[in-house]
């Protein structure tokens, strides 16, 4: 393809450039290469010309075979949109578990609505870790007719609740959900809501997810 330095460099031993990829690291390659290509949908032809190195270059690297020059990993690393040290670093998955005796519980005033006043207080399980800065999730259950009663959050602050059992009732500034189960309800969060059990004697079980905008 015309504007295209293609780029030969794939060694065997045979003195033409030295080794600048391990055994070890050579698997990384070709594992990073793959996973990398894969995650930007690209075919292996597509990558060779995004990066000016031979299919067949790319192909033997991917298989863990060969030697590559300091120019085709350039020029690999240059397609894939990485750095060299990431093409040949042992990937390490971004993940955190949290194991379930790690949860938190949270303490809410129930309000009584017939009176108005509280009567005590629930506890809600709140999944993400404290550490979380732009997503709480909790999951809520309420007996009975036991209403929850929330402060309007930040500006841009998204709320979701997923009913997963029962009736509940979410009320948005004077306005009134009714989210059965399997049901999704969004609203935006900088706004006083409350949620409480549709039905007298029947629990209702849910997750609340909140979105926070990131301050810049």
């Amino acid at each position: 393809m015309e504007g295209i330095n293609r780029r030969e460099g794939c060694t065997n031993g045979g003195g033409m450039a030295s080794s600048l990829v391990s055994e070890t690291t050579g698997a990384c390659l070709a594992s990073n290469m793959k996973s990398l290509r894969k995650e930007l949908s690209l075919s292996q032809e597509q990558l060779s010309e995004r990066s000016g190195v031979p299919r067949s270059t790319i192909a033997s690297l991917e298989r863990g075979e060969g030697n590559p020059t300091l120019q085709v990993l350039m020029g690999i690393a240059q397609g894939l949109g990485v750095a060299i040290a990431e093409l040949l670093a042992q990937r390490q998955p971004r993940a955190t578990l949290y194991p379930k005796d790690e949860h938190t519980r949270m303490s809410y005033p129930l309000q009584c609505p017939e009176i108005g006043i509280p009567k005590g207080f629930t506890e809600t399980l709140r999944l993400t870790p404290a550490q979380a800065r732009y997503l709480v999730i909790e999951e809520i259950v309420l007996e009975g007719t036991e209403l929850i009663a929330s402060a309007a959050h930040a500006s841009g602050t998204e709320e979701h609740f997923f009913s997963v059992e029962g009736c509940c009732e979410v009320e948005v500034s004077g306005e009134v959900f009714t989210v059965s189960q399997g049901d999704l309800l969004r609203f935006d969060g900088d706004q006083r809501h409350s949620y409480r059990s549709a039905k007298l004697g029947v629990k209702a079980r849910g997750f609340a997810v909140v979105v926070q905008t990131p301050r810049v």
